[in-house]
């Protein structure tokens, strides 16, 4: 968990270089959530779940370039006996960056860690801990004004002491859209192929592909 870390704050600092910064902006954000049990004996309800959420992220902008970084806390609670198994806390660090270059291209990369502990162990009394490293980038090119070209490719790889549950997951993106006077036409496709590490499982897909239309009288 550690080298991670410090593997992805050494790249954060890469781009930083060269770049006439302009002041951070700063912002906190918190999230809470809480669920709530009807008792089936004199129909009042109880509390049965508490979420806390809490978001620090830091955006700084640099003609041509933009970056951001955010650090994400959460944990949730269980009330109700029998679920406090299910009580998780985790850490999350993102960061972010794009580049346009010139009028036609722009470039994107995000990278992430993300810790997360479970309060109790599994059914084989294994650690359901997990920590989730991801890298991905994307390109995007306008042919002419108004049609634009995008492509994106992500990978994922959760490592946890249960070889059920470490998986390496590969996600590519790709889309077009394109502006006909008062029509806006768009297809996109996602593409994900997930990697389970145990060996009995084999690995499985999932494809999406949309295709839409819209009409702007307005415009």
């Amino acid at each position: 968990m550690k080298k991670s870390v410090c593997l992805l704050l050494l790249c954060i600092g890469l781009p930083a270089c060269g770049l006439d910064w302009t002041y951070p902006v700063f912002s906190v954000k918190y999230e809470a959530a809480g669920g709530a049990a009807e008792d089936p004996d004199d129909e009042t309800y109880f509390a049965s779940s508490l979420r806390n959420l809490v978001t620090f992220q830091v955006k700084e902008a640099a003609d041509p370039a933009a970056f951001g970084l955010a650090v994400t806390l959460s944990g949730k609670d269980y009330y109700l006996p029998g679920d406090q198994s299910g009580d998780y806390s985790y850490v999350r660090i993102e960061q972010d960056g794009a580049l346009r270059i010139g009028r036609a291209w722009k470039l994107g990369y995000a990278l992430g860690v993300k810790s997360m502990d479970y309060a109790m162990l599994d059914s084989h009394g294994l650690s359901k801990d997990v920590v989730t490293m991801s890298a991905g980038g994307d390109v995007s090119l306008t042919v002419v004004k108004g049609t634009s070209i995008e492509a994106g490719l992500d990978w994922r790889f959760a490592d946890a002491q249960n070889p059920a549950d470490s998986l390496s997951t590969w996600v590519i993106a790709a889309g077009l859209s394109s502006r006909l006077g008062q029509w806006l036409l768009s297809a996109r496709y996602r593409g994900e192929l997930r990697s389970p590490q145990a060996a009995a499982m084999g690995n499985d897909s999932y494809n999406t592909a949309a295709v839409s239309l819209q009409w702007d009288p307005n415009r």
